[in-house]
């Protein structure tokens, strides 16, 4: 009887921590199932604000004839275009003509694409991208300067760079010539179905350069 006893309290002993981990594990999965969604929730408004932040600095730097791209999967890409340790930024936008406001907004207009072909005056050029869709976008680019950035009142220097040709532009990195010297930061230009090129700013003569990529397949 002792044994029979022993048996059956030792059989109700495991029912019971067996019965126990079920209810155990169970209750963290509930605790931590809102975490995981509640930062995708929140995180939800970001983009939107952020459309809204630089549609307001593109009319704040460059004026009102120029207008947020909206039709491409990237309207902005910020990395450091001149090699100064302060964020830039670049803003795939559309204009009718980005000529006349650049003297009340101080920007330089420019035609890298042009220029690597030995003819690149934007008073001429800056009209050819109106027919074309790979380059019917301009960008403007903002080097930053201090605590803010891209995002100061006045910025170290801002160009509307024209006639670009991409289908989406995408920050990147390119060996320069020079010996002994890290990889630049550039603006990746992407056409689909052609090639990947590179945007890229030469500090020491302020100039924008446009220079080819591979093919893509």
């Amino acid at each position: 009887m002792k044994y029979i006893g022993k048996v059956l309290f030792l059989a109700a002993s495991l029912v019971a921590v067996q019965s126990q981990p079920a209810f155990n594990v169970g209750k963290p999965e509930t605790q931590v199932q809102p975490e995981k969604v509640q930062p995708e929730t929140q995180a939800q408004p970001g983009p939107t604000l952020k459309a809204e932040s630089i549609a307001t600095i593109v009319k704040q730097q460059f004026g009102s004839t120029f207008s947020v791209a909206t039709n491409l999967a990237t309207s902005f890409i910020v990395s450091d275009f001149d090699a100064d340790g302060v964020e830039d930024v670049a803003i795939v936008a559309d204009s009718k003509d980005p000529l006349p406001d650049s003297y009340d907004f101080k920007y330089e207009v420019s035609d890298p694409y042009n220029s690597y072909f030995g003819y690149g005056n934007p008073r001429v050029t800056a009209a050819f991208n109106s027919s074309e869709r790979l380059r019917n976008h301009s960008l403007l680019v903002i080097l930053g300067v201090g605590k803010d950035s891209w995002r100061t009142a006045t910025p170290k220097a801002k160009y509307v760079l024209v006639n670009v040709p991409f289908d989406t532009v995408e920050a990147g990195r390119m060996l320069t010539r020079k010996k002994n010297k890290p990889p630049i930061f550039v603006i990746k230009a992407i056409e689909s179905q052609l090639m990947d090129s590179a945007v890229w700013f030469d500090v020491k003569k302020k100039k924008w350069h446009w220079e080819p990529g591979g093919s893509r397949d």
